[in-house]
């Protein structure tokens, strides 16, 4: 393809623009090989040039009044389906409770779970001590009441004294 432009005659410029107008990017590089001159120089040709009578096709468009006046608005009118609208609100809405109502439940049963093995782990560590305090009484001497002169001895050193006796 060449830089330079050609000089084209009338009937030239009009050829190309009828070809042009039925192809596409390839017929432009087309054209502008076969007529020498380039894509852009085409496509102004297809800008300048005017639209003959007998080229020229014609158009009817048939509207509706809703077409007017969404078109004097400059928007489409809203038309809400009410019915549809509901629903989905009181359904939304429905979920949603029954979602928090059951975060609750789990958050309530998690807490009364806690609570229980808490209490149960307390109520253990209770016994164990208390098993722990009655082996020291039953093990080991002490005085119980020095005012009645009552004392405590060992649980296998009275069983001895006992059987002794």
């Amino acid at each position: 393809m060449s830089k330079k432009s050609k000089k084209l005659t009338e009937e030239e410029k009009l050829k190309i623009v009828e070809r042009a107008a039925t192809g596409g990017a390839e017929a432009l590089s087309n054209l502008a090989d076969e007529f020498g001159v380039t894509d852009e120089e085409i496509q102004d040709l297809i800008h300048k040039t005017p639209v003959d009578e007998e080229h020229s096709k014609e158009y009817t468009l048939e509207v509706t009044d809703d077409f007017l006046k969404s078109v004097e608005y400059g928007a489409t009118f809203d038309i809400l389906n009410y019915k549809r609208l509901t629903f989905w609100s009181v359904f939304g809405a429905a979920v949603m409770v029954l979602f928090i109502v059951a975060v609750m439940f789990m958050y309530e049963y998690t807490r009364t779970s806690s609570i229980q093995a808490q209490s149960e782990r307390s109520t253990f560590y209770d016994i164990e001590l208390l098993q722990r305090t009655d082996q020291v009484k039953l093990n080991t001497f002490g005085v119980v009441d020095p005012d009645e002169g009552i004392y405590r001895i060992p649980i296998d050193s009275a069983i001895t004294n006992i059987a002794i006796d």
